[in-house]
């Protein structure tokens, strides 16, 4: 199991949170979860109604997000939001168009609430992806996008390697595994 703590893009202003996350994989599946600390009356984390549904541009709001790229530069992108809402995308290199992973038809996901602690942790079953995907090496990248309840959004990653938040920027993918 791998942990980690998330770094806004901006240092400047963040929201009064931290962000937590633990990477963990298994033959069949791959576990993650997010864990927000503080003072989560200023995020927006949603109406609180669990919608279930696969949803496009979750990154407009709170979303908390996964990047798993193999050794070949194809990638996936999970998408998970507070409400229950998710997605995932899949790319063949570097630059291809958005398009949702067809093959990935449900994620299992729990959150756990409390006045000071959001708790997101999803379940990725591995037979979705084509044979071989998953073995290594791979590097993954790990982020959040946090929308106050003032509409101010944050950026969060393991790394910002680039000149704006760009969570697609290979050389924030720092976990190798």
């Amino acid at each position: 199991m791998a942990k980690f703590t998330l770094i806004p893009y901006d240092l400047s202003s963040p929201p009064h949170i931290t962000i937590e996350t633990e990477l963990n994989t298994t033959e069949s599946s791959i576990f993650i979860s997010y864990k927000v600390c503080g003072e989560l009356a200023t995020i927006d984390l949603g109406e609180g109604h669990p919608n279930h549904a696969r949803v496009m541009k979750l990154w407009e709001k709170s979303c908390f997000e996964l990047f798993i790229k193999t050794k070949e530069d194809s990638y996936i992108e999970f998408n998970f939001s507070p409400e229950f809402e998710w997605n995932c995308f899949y790319f063949t290199k570097k630059g291809d168009a958005l398009a949702e992973y067809a093959r990935m038809d449900s994620v299992k996901f729990d959150i756990l609430l409390s006045l000071d602690v959001f708790h997101l942790i999803v379940e990725i079953d591995k037979k979705k992806f084509p044979d071989g995907f998953f073995q290594g090496p791979l590097q993954a990248g790990i982020t959040s996008v946090i929308k106050e309840k003032n509409g101010k959004i944050s950026y969060w990653a393991l790394s910002h390697e680039d000149i704006k938040p760009n969570f697609h920027h290979f050389d924030s993918f720092k976990y190798k595994f």
